[in-house]
């Protein structure tokens, strides 16, 4: 059997201490890490407000028509067909755009997200 040396009073606070300072910059990188994600968001969204908007709003609309259809909440004017109608052509409108719109925002969250965490590595 190996022999071990004896723990000290020394040895537990010398823990304690680099404990501490550990938990200390834990918390201290949970608290800076969002600001400095937020601020890079901001920045895109200075650099490029257009694009930006034009993301927003098609988040908006397809998050619109997921809602729509799994509550069931559609808005009907007139007899169910026209309403079931109008429902089937936002759903066509997001489905033909997205595909269409989908790249060009993988490629440009990709590009700036990659910017910004490689940043950080360095």
């Amino acid at each position: 059997m190996e022999k071990r040396r004896q723990i000290t009073e020394e040895d537990v606070l010398l823990t304690e201490l680099l404990l501490a300072r550990s938990y200390g910059r834990l918390k201290d990188s949970v608290v800076r890490e969002p600001c400095r994600a937020l601020s890079s968001a901001g920045s895109i969204v200075k650099s490029h407000p257009y694009a930006t908007a034009a993301a927003a709003a098609g988040v908006g609309l397809v998050l619109f028509g997921l809602y729509q259809q799994m509550t069931g909440h559609h808005k009907k004017h007139g007899s169910g067909k026209k309403g079931h109608k109008s429902q089937s052509m936002t759903m066509d409108i997001i489905s033909m755009a997205l595909p269409i719109v989908a790249p060009y925002l993988a490629g440009y969250l990709e590009k700036h997200l990659g910017s910004m965490f490689s940043k950080d590595r360095d």
